[in-house]
């Protein structure tokens, strides 16, 4: 077997074929030694029968394959550095020491990424589907720089004990989830949703004995030990799929336990619109959610849209069963974090009502919009955020995703035909659009990835 030694502190690499745009390590070992820089400027390509030896690092472009069963982590750090969507494939687990992530358009993880030492996002996020191909940090691992920009969408294990915060969230917010384990036998994983986790029971059997009376319908973290595992776990709330305008004093971690909500404490802190809430240590896991012991929620969203009208304005729908509330502003942003207010519409009384409001001049580009309500006791919540093009094109969104039941689609050409596929392109339903907002029913395919694509786009939809 050939060896190749890179021991230079730059050391760029030719790719084997300038139409192929990679590097195939095929039959020998690539050792980056300490201090030296290999970038690929392309595909990288680790065969079964080779070997990677990085203490140094290298920077990868392109896609990533690696087929090698490797036994543990070297000393260097592995670079994610790419313009274009990039893709760690191959049979085998990626081990790292240190990993960067600095893609704008970001990462697929088609196989696990082990880290060993420091994840850094500096840019872009890391999308893991599912179970089977997560983000892994060791016991000895940690992450940096996670923020709205860079996090993970989707499935990541912690290993070992001690505080942990996820840096989890969906395709559009970062919202992390913290656990502090004194036992973890072989790792906790944990998953973001931005959905219900489920209507239940309140009863009195978690570890504090008073029920909650109502818990958050937008969100919820799956947390799950892959065998077992002891400690507590914190819940932030920041604005974004925050429903609850509760008292911060009255917040607790709600806990779906079978069909059962249990309060499993403690007291929250912070304020109403930033904050978080730590449990008891409990040895039983997974959905958690923001919940409540004494103030019942004045407002439950049913649904928010945004579609354009003929005039290119952005016409914002929303429906509520409301109790209690005065009234209703909607407001826009361009980057999904800060929100300004173009309009309000007063509370119809309680009951169950739709809304509409049209924003006074034409989009221009893509913004975020979301509404406010505020209650009669000055308590206030938020609808879920949803996302408008100011062109017909990458226009739809769907919500929830990942989505149990009924998919709820926004944004839609009315007269387009859409095709519900699964990921072998095998046609489930035709779709003809005759609203810009409607339901597709899940329920009752299997779990997995599924595709609504139009003529001009291809909307992911995990069925969960």
């Amino acid at each position: 077997m050939r060896k190749i030694f890179c021991t230079i502190v730059s050391f760029v690499i030719a790719l084997t074929a300038a139409a192929q745009n990679e590097l195939v390590n095929n039959g020998s070992v690539l050792q980056i030694s300490n201090g030296a820089v290999v970038q690929v400027n392309g595909s990288f390509i680790n065969n079964a029968t080779s070997s990677l030896v990085n203490d140094g690092t290298l920077t990868v472009t392109g896609n990533i394959t690696n087929n090698q069963v490797m036994a543990t982590p070297n000393a260097g750090t592995l670079q994610f550095n790419g313009t274009m969507a990039q893709a760690l494939n191959g049979a085998a687990t990626y081990f790292a020491e240190n990993v960067t992530i600095n893609n704008a358009v970001g990462v697929t993880l088609n196989t696990a990424l082990r880290v060993d030492g420091m994840l850094n996002f500096t840019n872009g996020k890391i999308a893991a589907a599912t179970a089977t191909t997560p983000v892994i940090f060791t016991s000895n691992a940690s992450h940096t720089g996670a923020s709205n920009n860079s996090y993970v969408n989707g499935f990541v294990v912690k290993e070992g004990t001690g505080v942990f915060s996820f840096p989890i969230g969906n395709a559009l917010n970062y919202q992390k989830v913290d656990v502090n384990l004194t036992a973890n036998n072989t790792g906790m994983q944990a998953r973001y949703n931005a959905a219900d986790a489920g209507t239940g029971t309140f009863t009195n059997t978690g570890t504090e004995t008073t029920p909650l009376v109502s818990y958050n319908t937008n969100e919820f973290w799956d947390i799950t030990p892959l065998s077992t595992a002891t400690g507590t776990v914190t819940v932030f709330w920041d604005g974004v799929n925050d429903v609850f305008p509760n008292a911060v004093a009255q917040r607790k971690v709600a806990h779906k336990v079978g069909t059962n909500w249990l309060n499993e404490g403690t007291v929250g802190t912070g304020t109403a619109t930033a904050g978080s809430v730590t449990s008891n240590s409990i040895s039983t896991w997974s959905p958690f959610a923001l919940g409540s012991t004494v103030a019942v929620l004045p407002v439950r969203w049913l649904n928010v849209t945004a579609s354009l009208n003929a005039t290119k304005q952005a016409v914002v729908g929303f429906s509520v069963n409301e109790n209690n509330v005065i009234q209703y502003s909607i407001e826009k942003s361009n980057d999904a974090q800060n929100f300004t207010a173009i309009g309000t519409l007063s509370s119809r009384g309680n009951g169950v009502h739709s809304y509409q409001f049209t924003e006074n001049n034409a989009l221009q580009n893509t913004s975020f919009y979301r509404v406010k309500q505020t209650s009669v006791n000055g308590s206030i919540s938020y609808s879920a955020i949803v996302k408008l093009s100011a062109t017909n094109n990458n226009n739809m969104s769907v919500f929830p995703n990942p989505v149990s039941t009924m998919a709820t689609v926004s944004g839609a050409t009315v007269g387009a035909t859409l095709q519900l596929v699964d990921v072998t392109g095998k046609l489930l339903q035709n779709i003809k659009v005759t609203n810009p907002t409607f339901t597709v029913d899940m329920s009752g395919y299997s779990k997995g990835l599924y595709l609504l694509q139009s003529n001009n786009q291809v909307i992911k939809i995990m069925k969960e």
